[in-house]
């Protein structure tokens, strides 16, 4: 099958093993189909009572030695072969982990969570299940069946081919049953990436659900799904349980068409009962092996369909990359950012959102972002790290275009804080060092400082070494809010963005922050985007964004005099505050 050649890279790099394991299968399939000889042999010598018990001792010995050679084989069989493909299992982890990560944003707006979920929890199992137990029990009916039918044929072929004649039909049932399995395989593990989004989504929003009490649809809409997913694995369940019985009826008619044949050749005296035993050993050998031929086409189609739809995930190119002759030891230096005529949608069926942008921002100064929801704040500063790539246009940094940096020495020269603060199942000393792993404690206290947070953490019984819940749930709006941008500082960016990052903290907390960040940022880039004007009236220059062009521009007492979009809500939010105070 097409599909699985995706997997052929990873059974060439375990070759010597795999080979080992098919050599081991041989040896321990050899020793097993030879016993029946001896039975056989030992039958016919019985029957004529030309015997001793030394001859019947030596028998057995020959017997129970071929047994354990059988043994002993097939379990290093399994050490080689069931081996390799738990580590190709984790290569294949390893290397579909590798390749979403550095994948752009669109990239995740296309694939949900429970859906990529679904790839590791589903999919490479049974990509793993192909290269481990399908392989390991194909060599294993391949050679038995190969010394099995020489040893039957060396005896009598007549009869041997009475036993024969339901193969055919097994290849053929094997071979549309197993079409059909595909199919059904493909649509369950489908269904299981759709109810694995809805199951981490539901999880995820628990505090929206219970808001709006919307409990009872959520669990209406999981069992949905579930019923869905149950009756596509009971098609998938009845297709598999239809191919065994079929194939041990199909070995039935064997026996029974080699107990007919062959006892009338006994009865006849062309054959000895030594030899129809013989026969009956060799198809009762051969009733796993038939039988397996059922399963191993199970973990095949499973196989290939995973493999598939691994092969789309893990093969799709990304749409931000690094140029040919990218530089990778080039790094930002001062942090002068300059846009040239850029603009930006993100499909080629919308709107841009981002329309003729020309703006420089010199090193060491503030810029200001301030418009209405949507107008394109964040789409535009998300263009700096390459997030996404402009459509038109180009951004400059220190006088080269961002497209010359690799991905890695430009992002690591900005610290992005934004608007959706994103922490980890972790204590916050791990949190604010995630920015840079080698930081001392004293380097994360110096930032926690900075961002007023500090003598908080010390409130906290266990201090640095808290553990936060799931996405920070043990700390407030604003203490994540300060967490995050205390590790962004800690990077030591040369260009600080702040993506509507002081939102949930008070008026007095937000001056403090602003006043260490000027000195913090004295040489370098800081890029500010807030709703409140607080945030940004000490910036150096500020814009205004209007469906994603900038429709004003200066430093806060030019704006004021403006008397236009800047000027209109500073006076709303002055009439806010004075509200509040009374």
């Amino acid at each position: 099958m097409k599909e699985l050649k995706r997997l052929f890279p990873y059974l060439i790099k375990y070759k010597q093993k795999l080979l080992l394991g098919f050599l081991f299968v041989t040896i321990s399939n050899l020793s097993s189909t030879y016993v029946p000889r001896i039975v056989g042999g030992a039958i016919d010598t019985i029957s004529k009572g030309d015997f001793t018990m030394e001859y019947i001792l030596l028998e057995i010995a020959k017997i129970i030695t071929l047994v354990f050679f059988s043994g002993f084989f097939m379990f290093w069989t399994r050490r080689t072969i069931i081996v390799s493909s738990r580590e190709i299992e984790y290569d294949l982890r390893y290397d579909m982990f590798n390749s979403i990560k550095d994948r752009s944003s669109s990239f995740y707006h296309r694939n949900p969570t429970g859906n990529l979920m679904a790839y590791a929890t589903n999919d490479i199992p049974s990509a793993r299940e192909f290269l481990g137990p399908a392989i390991m029990y194909s060599a294993n009916t391949i050679t038995t069946f190969g010394f099995a039918l020489y040893f039957m044929f060396s005896l009598e072929p007549t009869i041997a081919l009475v036993g024969l004649i339901p193969l055919p039909i097994v290849a053929y049932v094997t071979y549309f049953i197993g079409k059909k399995i595909h199919i059904a395989f493909k649509d369950v593990q489908s269904q299981f990436a759709d109810l694995t989004t809805q199951a981490q989504e539901s999880i995820s929003g628990v505090r929206v659900v219970r808001a709006y009490t919307r409990e009872a649809f959520e669990s209406f809409r999981f069992a949905s799904l579930s019923k869905d997913y149950l009756m596509k694995n009971l098609k998938l369940a009845r297709l598999e349980a239809f191919m065994m019985p079929l194939l041990m009826v199909l070995v039935g008619l064997s026996q029974l068409s080699v107990l007919a044949y062959g006892g009338y050749l006994v009865i006849e005296g062309k054959s000895t009962l030594g030899d129809l035993t013989q026969f009956f050993i060799y198809l009762e050998l051969l009733i796993w092996p038939v039988a397996a031929i059922g399963w191993i086409t199970n973990l095949v189609q499973r196989g290939a369909a995973s493999a598939s739809r691994l092969g789309k995930l893990m093969d799709e190119e990304s749409e931000i990359t690094n140029t040919e002759d990218v530089d990778e030891k080039l790094m930002i230096n001062s942090g002068e950012i300059i846009f040239k005529n850029v603009s930006h949608r993100y499909d080629s069926n919308l709107p841009f959102v981002i329309q003729d942008i020309n703006l420089s921002i010199p090193n060491g100064t503030t810029l200001g972002i301030v418009g209405s929801v949507g107008s394109g704040k964040t789409s535009l500063i998300n263009l700096i790290p390459r997030l996404f790539d402009a459509v038109n246009g180009k951004i400059v940094i220190d006088g080269l275009d961002i497209k010359e940096y690799s991905l890695n020495s430009l992002r690591s020269g900005i610290g992005v804080v934004s608007q959706n603060t994103f922490l980890f199942s972790d204590t916050i000393e791990n949190n604010i060092k995630f920015a840079r792993p080698d930081a001392t404690l004293e380097e994360i206290i110096n930032v926690s400082k900075k961002c007023k947070l500090h003598d908080e953490v010390l409130t906290f019984q266990e201090g640095y070494n808290t553990v936060l819940g799931e996405r920070g749930i043990t700390l407030s709006g604003g203490q994540k809010q300060r967490v995050a941008i205390a590790r962004a500082l800690l990077r030591n960016p040369k260009i600080l963005i702040l993506d509507d990052s002081l939102s949930a903290v008070d008026t007095s907390t937000e001056d403090f922050i602003l006043r260490e960040l000027k000195e913090y940022m004295k040489d370098r880039t800081t890029i500010i985007i807030s709703h409140r004007i607080s945030s940004l009236k000490h910036a150096d220059n500020i814009i205004v964004l209007d469906h994603g062009k900038i429709v004003e521009q200066g430093n806060h007492e030019n704006l004021i005099e403006l008397k236009g979009k800047y000027s209109e809500i500073y006076n709303l939010q002055q009439i806010e505050h004075e509200i509040e105070e009374l």
